[in-house]
């Protein structure tokens, strides 16, 4: 693959449409008419997050991503750990998003399309299977998949953006929003989690090394690609949706009627057939980040397998496609082990904590990545002569502080992330930690009864 490629791929985890659907609507209730400035700071921090994590993407020669820094940079155990942690939160928010498409879709054929009302189940399984073939064939098949459907949901948010944009909203194309006093109004905290969120995905840029032309090139630009897209298209379509109700609005419809403002808008600046065409482009765009999911979770199954951290069938690469198949195939059938399990209960409650949850282990780890990064470069002085002290210690130090930040706030609102209840909380806590102190324990057990395989940890040599 190439830049553009990898960039796609990686930004139909991210499912922007969903996203702009489903989650700007609840920065722009939290942080008021100033949402966007709250991209515009998630933007920033992670644009000084990626200066750090493509630098030393051309120091590793595997494609570990997470897991091959932080073990580089905080060793074997944490590695360990962090690999499960990974794998946990990719699973989660790949299961979410399996049951969102069950809802979304059966809503699409039953509503829109005049078809017959089916169990919003037998939707989602049918998409874990579709996934599990586009995940066993070469990553340019996916890949290919991934750019049209992103093309698709930019197309039409861009044709939003100019309507909102020539027409003006109530308040004309107010600048408020981007006036700081606006931003300090509401509840910056959860607004810059929210935001925070939209973006993640984009740090598996380095997941595909093993699959890219000239990696030392086309990770870094890839990166780059994906986090100012993002940050611009979110900065842009948040704005105007704020422009569409006004400034002294439109907080209030994002707190009164989230799922529906974005289509509300769209609706009466373009046209009814346009709601009619998101219907059916938040299906694709969910659709699009499940396949994503699945080829991340998969390439980490191959790594841990390749290192014999797991079960060395999982690193096999298929002899014609060149795909790690066997990880795929095993991420498929435990996708549709969740989607079973969860067959008896409200999918959009289990979407909500699942989604939201999945996050957090994500955040954990960029944290633990920028901290890896100071580590690595550190330990690294007299190998490393080609990087900058802006590019080894600076930016990932001011990273390692802004997201030590974003990990409080998502933290402390670990309630209101996954949905409000408490129980459910804790109970996610538990489990999101208690594997953190698995793989630690793994990995430990590997050093004293197995030292072969605690050596492969990481694959973490200098190249």
């Amino acid at each position: 693959m190439g830049v553009m490629e990898v960039a796609f791929t990686v930004l139909a985890f991210a499912a922007p449409l969903a996203s702009v659907v489903g989650v700007i609507p609840l920065v722009i209730g939290s942080a008021g008419a100033g949402a966007p400035l709250a991209f515009v700071a998630a933007t920033l921090v992670l644009v000084v997050f990626s200066v750090g994590y493509t630098t030393m993407s051309r120091y590793l020669p595997n494609p570990g991503a997470f897991y091959a820094y932080i073990t580089a940079g905080l060793g074997r155990v944490v590695g360990m750990a962090a690999s499960l942690l990974a794998v946990l939160g990719y699973f989660m928010i790949g299961v979410g998003a399996s049951l969102f498409f069950g809802i979304v879709a059966n809503d699409m054929v039953a509503d829109s399309l005049g078809g017959p009302s089916l169990p919003w189940w037998s939707y989602s399984l049918t998409l874990v299977v579709v996934v599990g073939i586009f995940g066993y064939f070469r990553i340019d098949v996916s890949a290919k998949v991934l750019s049209l459907a992103m093309v698709l949901e930019i197309v039409v948010i861009l044709i939003f953006d100019l309507a909102v944009a020539l027409r003006g909203g109530p308040q004309g194309r107010s600048l408020t929003p981007f006036a700081f006093g606006s931003f300090r109004s509401g509840a910056v905290g959860v607004a810059l989690l929210f935001a925070v969120t939209t973006f993640i995905g984009f740090e598996a840029t380095a997941i595909f090394r093993e699959e890219t032309r000239d990696p030392r090139r086309t990770v870094p630009r890839a990166t780059y690609l994906a986090v100012l897209s993002m940050g611009v298209f979110y900065i842009v379509v948040t704005w105007l949706l704020v422009v569409a109700y006004g400034t002294a609005h439109a907080t209030q419809v994002a707190t009164t009627n989230p799922p529906g403002m974005f289509s509300d808008a769209m609706g009466r600046f373009v046209g009814t057939w346009a709601r009619d065409v998101i219907s059916v482009l938040v299906v694709t765009s969910v659709f699009a980040g499940v396949l994503s999911c699945q080829n991340i979770i998969a390439r980490y199954g191959y790594s841990l397998g390749t290192d014999r951290a797991l079960p060395s069938p999982l690193g096999r690469v298929h002899p014609r496609h060149g795909s790690p198949y066997m990880s795929s195939v095993m991420v498929s059938a435990v996708f549709v082990v969740a989607v079973l399990a969860f067959t008896g209960s409200d999918p959009a409650t289990a979407y909500a904590w699942l989604t939201g949850a999945g996050g957090f282990p994500i955040l954990v780890l960029m944290f633990l990545t920028s901290l890896a990064v100071l580590v690595f470069f550190h330990r690294s002085r007299g190998k490393v002569d080609d990087a900058t002290r802006w590019h080894t210690v600076i930016a990932p130090a001011l990273a390692t502080a802004a997201l030590g930040a974003a990990l409080y706030l998502a933290f402390t609102n670990f309630v209101l992330l996954t949905g409000g209840s408490r129980g459910t909380a804790v109970t996610l806590q538990v489990i999101v930690w208690g594997v953190f102190l698995a793989g630690l324990v793994l990995a430990l057990v590997f050093r004293s009864r197995r030292p072969d395989v605690y050596a492969r940890i990481g694959r973490q040599s200098i190249t």
